[in-house]
């Protein structure tokens, strides 16, 4: 017999995946939880969500690839040109009023509000009322004989669980080196320093933030709101010593003996060259080089034509900071004259990578190009770095490949480019192919290389015992972050490749879990709890399905010159209007089979059409489904779906999940209340076991 239907009984997994924005976050941020705060009005409720799991919430909110947004169910499901919430930009707007920068610094939208455009702007009169539509929406849950509040959903290493972990009697409070400042290595810090640990980071470079400090242009975050952040993370107790690389006079070695265990999070600071003719020239930059010195005040003379190989996050990055060195105003450029005067402070570390593209004042770039041998739609790039550098001018063409880079006495003068014919073979592989005879010239004064990125690894000082990947790679246990070496820990890109930020945060407290259990000699043990509250009252926002995404305001293009942060931010009624747009993904209509009288009026007025009842001998499923029809019905389901002589007359309610939208209208419909509209929440607790 043919199944029409094949059905799954919804366990913990699956009611957890249905928040689709905070499964897809590494760090399993509630961003149902802080969006939903937002449009309510609870702001600093929403802050607290969206930080607890999440040491770099301030940088996040700006910079963040935002996976959340790309699972997001608002846009497949609504309508199907409908956008997701922007939920990043929301968690800007939260971090500038309660974060570590707030009261600190002025936000962008208002530092800049007269420079942006008119119509990126939602007028009051165009947001929705929230007081009179809300009923119980986002009700609390509590846990049964605890009288505690469960507001979000929490992971193992939110702030919250991590310290009361500390307060676990017994515990011991270990001495741990942390290699670098990126990302992953604050992450590893603060969750140590939480539970109560001596932390103490070496940074080879003068400043906190890795790639963060050296590799995100500046025109992307305000530095200062960062610098904010990290010295938070400090402020718990870290020590940090800047301007000593390990490898020379202190060895890993060295920190082994002295240290309890040590973490490396050195991430991938240098970049790819390129085996073709010409490589060698003047002129030709690797990107991650010109980033550092753009990023630290340096000049770099670029000419008037430049051409950007590669199509991911770094190369866009890449294109738009080259643009901008040709739009420097003549305050900035006296700034950066003084730029020679600080190289001498730098360290020996950063100052040789420097050295790759600290040359004369800075020239006008008139006409910057990109190839990538990617299409369109297969381009690794963050889709709003592509738009943003679209709208800025920068040209990109995909499926073209570099053939040679052309010189004349020593220095570039073009590229020859070829098109591509395919980028992955029949086994999804890397193997271009390209098309012969397509070949031509195109002229140029710099190529920048942004074809990928690799460690450097002298820091491990002949370690043998930290064993490598065929990548190149620091090889490690990717549950704990442990190396092949016990008391050496790995983290971020040095580890995982190119990742990223929120995936750093998380391999940081992956680490930190990893750590603890190495020093305390125990392992963890994570117990998840689940709680359902019955919404008596639950309600959408008026007009909810027809409310408009509007993205956060930006400058004009013409005013995106030199260091200026591109993005403004959302005002407070705006991300609340966007908050508002949100699905509530763990709210659920939960059916009780006892109170139904198969009328179908929940599948009638159903506008998603997400509910069916259905007759069980049209049912398939695993051994779970069989339980449940059995324990509700007496009769096996084999027996049912076999023909048997079954004269009791049943039926079950389906539903699509995927297609729901949480708007209470079959809740609402049924006369015999036997659909109720119920809140999911759970809280993961660690355990430290024998």
């Amino acid at each position: 017999m043919t199944f029409k239907y094949q059905v799954t009984v919804p366990g913990i997994d699956d009611w957890r995946d249905m928040i689709s924005c905070q499964a897809a976050c590494p760090v399993n941020t509630d961003a149902r939880g802080y969006v939903t705060a937002m449009a309510r009005g609870e702001m600093e409720l929403a802050f607290e969500i969206s930080h607890d799991p999440n040491p770099l919430s301030t940088i996040c909110g700006r910079i963040c690839g935002a996976p959340c947004e790309v699972a997001c169910r608002r846009g497949a499901v609504v309508s199907p040109d409908a956008e997701p919430v922007a939920i990043r930009p929301i968690k800007r707007v939260l971090t500038e009023r309660y974060g570590p920068e707030a009261g600190k610094i002025v936000p962008s939208r208002e530092k800049l509000k007269d420079l942006i455009p008119i119509n990126s702007i939602i007028p009051e009169e165009g947001l929705p009322t929230f007081s009179s539509h809300m009923g119980k929406f986002g009700e609390q849950a509590t846990v049964p004989g605890t009288g505690t509040s469960l507001d979000y959903s929490s992971s193992r290493w939110s702030r919250r669980e991590l310290k009361r972990l500390a307060s676990h009697p017994g515990r011991k409070k270990g001495n741990i080196a942390i290699i670098g400042a990126g990302p992953a290595s604050l992450t590893v810090a603060h969750d140590l320093a939480l539970l109560r640990y001596k932390v103490t980071i070496y940074e080879g470079g003068p400043k906190t933030g890795g790639m963060l400090r050296y590799g995100v242009p500046i025109y992307r975050i305000d530095q200062e709101a960062m610098d904010l952040e990290i010295q938070e993370i400090l402020d718990l107790g870290v020590e940090i010593h800047f301007n000593t690389p390990i490898g020379k006079k202190i060895t890993l070695d060295d920190l082994r003996r002295d240290y309890d265990a040590v973490f490396l999070g050195i991430g991938l600071m240098k970049g790819h060259a390129l085996d073709i003719e010409g490589s060698d020239l003047d002129g030709v930059i690797i990107a991650v080089d010109m980033l550092l010195n753009y990023n630290l005040g340096y000049k770099v003379d670029l000419g008037k034509r430049v051409l950007v190989i590669g199509g991911g996050d770094v190369a866009m990055d890449a294109a738009r900071t080259a643009l901008r060195m040709g739009q420097m105003t003549d305050e900035q450029r006296a700034a950066l004259d003084d730029a020679d005067a600080r190289a001498e402070d730098e360290s020996e570390s950063v100052s040789t990578a420097l050295d790759v593209a600290r040359v004369a004042l800075r020239l006008g770039v008139a006409d910057v190009k990109m190839i990538a041998l990617e299409d369109w739609d297969e381009l690794p790039a963050t889709p709003f770095e592509i738009e943003e550098a679209l709208e800025e001018g920068i040209q990109m063409s995909p499926r073209v490949g570099p053939n040679r880079i052309i010189g004349k006495d020593g220095k570039v003068t073009g590229l020859e480019v070829i098109d591509v014919e395919s980028v992955f073979d029949e086994d999804k592989r890397f193997n271009p192919k390209f098309k012969a005879g397509t070949e031509r010239v195109w002229d140029c004064d710099t190529v920048i290389l942004a074809i990928g990125q690799k460690a450097d690894l002298d820091v491990l000082g002949g370690a043998d015992d930290v064993k490598l990947t065929p990548r190149g790679l620091v090889e490690i246990n990717f549950e704990n972050g442990q190396t092949t070496a016990p008391d050496v820990f790995a983290g971020g890109d040095v580890a995982y490749g190119p990742k990223l930020i929120i995936d750093a945060v998380l391999h940081g407290h992956l680490a930190a879990l990893g750590i603890e259990e190495y020093v305390q000699n125990k392992k963890l043990k994570t117990e998840v709890k689940t709680e359902w509250t019955v919404l008596s009252n639950h309600v959408m926002f008026e007009n909810w399905t027809k409310l408009e995404h509007r993205k956060p305001p930006t400058l004009p293009v013409d005013r995106r010159t030199g260091i200026s942060v591109v993005e403004v931010g959302y005002s407070e009624a705006e991300a609340a209007a966007e908050g508002s747009r949100c699905l509530e993904c763990s709210v659920n209509t939960i059916f009780d089979g006892s109170e139904c009288i198969l009328c179908n009026a929940c599948v009638d007025v159903c506008p998603w059409d997400c509910l069916k009842i259905v007759s069980l001998d049209q049912l398939a499923g695993d051994e779970t489904l069989h339980q449940v029809v059995e324990e509700h019905t007496g009769v096996p389901l084999i027996e049912i779906t076999e023909g048997h002589d079954v004269t009791t007359q049943m039926a079950a309610m389906l539903k699509d999940d995927e297609a729901c939208t949480r708007c209470a209208l079959c809740a609402v419909r049924c006369p015999t209340d036997a659909i109720t509209m119920e809140a999911f929440r759970f809280e993961e607790e660690l355990t430290l076991i024998d």
